[in-house]
C-alpha cells in the first residue's frame, strides 16, 4: 500500500493500517470525497472494523491529524550539531523536504499535500484548528531556541528569536502552499530566497578572517562525497553541488497514477 512507503514501513496493527488506508484515500479523492466504504476498501478491512476504533468519518481524519503530525514531528526529531547555522538550515529543510535525506518520504510533496489538506479543514472545524494551532507553536518554541543558540554562540544577530522563527515558519508555510497548489515545484528557487534572507538578516556578518558564511564550513551541510558529507540525514552529490543550493529545478510527476503502474 502506498500509504506504507509515505509512514517508512508496513502498519503494525488496524488502527494503523486505517492510518495507512487514510493517507491513500486523500491522496484519491480529497477531504471531501473520503467515505467509510472507500477507507475499508483502500485498507482491504471491513467497515465494522473501522467502527470498531472510530466512531465516523471525522473522527478518522481526526486521528489521522494527530498521526501526521507526530510522523513530521518524529522526522524532525534532530539533536543539535553543536553549529547553529547548521540545525537552522536542516530544521528547514526536514519540514519541505528540498534536499532528499535518509528520513525523507518517497514524495514529500504528497505528504505536504496532506497536511495542507487537513490544516485547510482547520478554517471551519475548532478541532482541526486546535490542533494545527498546537504543532505549529512546537515548531516555533523549537527553532527559537536554535536561533537562541545562535545569538549566544555570536553567530546570529541579537534578534528577537522567537518574532524570527514565527517568520521564517510563516514564509515556509507559504513554500508549503506553493508546492502543492501549482503544476510546478518552485521550492528550490524559494528556498534561495530564503536562504538569501537568512545570510542577510540573522547570520552575523564575518571578518574576513573568519569562515565567510556556512556554505564554505567543512562538515555536514557540504557535499562532494562521503568524506565532507558526515551526516548521515543529508545525501551526497546534489545538483548544485551543494545539498542547500542546487543548479537544476525539480519537476512535479503530474501523470495520473494509474498512468505509472505497470
Amino acid at each position: 500500500m502506498a500509504g506504507d512507503a509515505a509512514f517508512g514501513g508496513e502498519a503494525t496493527d488496524t488502527r494503523e493500517e486505517i492510518m495507512h488506508a487514510t493517507y491513500v484515500a486523500l491522496q484519491k479523492y480529497g477531504y471531501a470525497g473520503i467515505s467509510i466504504s472507500r477507507l475499508a476498501e483502500e485498507a482491504g478491512l471491513s467497515k465494522s472494523s473501522f467502527y470498531h476504533h472510530f466512531d465516523g468519518k471525522h473522527d478518522i481524519m481526526l486521528a489521522f491529524a494527530d498521526y501526521m503530525l507526530a510522523d513530521f514531528e518524529r522526522a524532525m526529531g534532530t539533536e543539535s550539531t553543536g553549529d547553529p547555522v547548521e540545525d537552522l538550515y536542516t530544521f528547514l529543510n526536514l519540514i519541505l523536504g528540498v534536499y532528499p535525506t535518509e528520513r525523507s518520504a518517497p514524495d514529500h510533496v504528497e505528504r505536504l499535500g496532506a497536511f495542507l489538506e487537513l490544516r485547510s479543514q482547520a478554517i471551519n472545524d475548532p478541532e482541526f484548528r486546535q490542533k494545527f494551532t498546537e504543532n505549529p507553536d512546537r515548531y516555533v518554541a523549537r527553532l527559537t531556541e536554535i536561533i537562541e543558540d545562535g545569538i549566544e554562540q555570536g553567530v546570529f544577530n541579537d534578534v528577537d528569536a522567537e518574532r524570527t522563527a514565527t517568520f521564517l515558519l510563516t514564509i515556509v508555510d507559504g513554500i508549503i502552499v506553493e508546492a502543492t497548489t501549482r503544476t510546478d515545484d518552485r521550492r528550490e528557487e524559494l528556498w534561495v530566497c530564503l536562504s538569501e534572507y537568512i545570510e542577510s538578516h540573522l547570520v552575523r556578518e564575518r571578518r574576513d578572517s573568519e569562515i565567510a558564511s556556512w556554505r564554505q564550513r567543512p562538515g555536514r551541510l557540504t557535499t562532494g562525497g562521503t568524506e565532507n558529507n558526515a551526516d548521515p540525514r543529508l545525501t551526497t552529490g546534489s545538483p548544485g553541488g551543494h545539498p542547500f543550493f542546487p543548479s537544476k529545478p525539480l519537476e512535479k510527476d503530474l501523470r495520473d497514477p494509474d498512468e505509472t503502474e505497470e
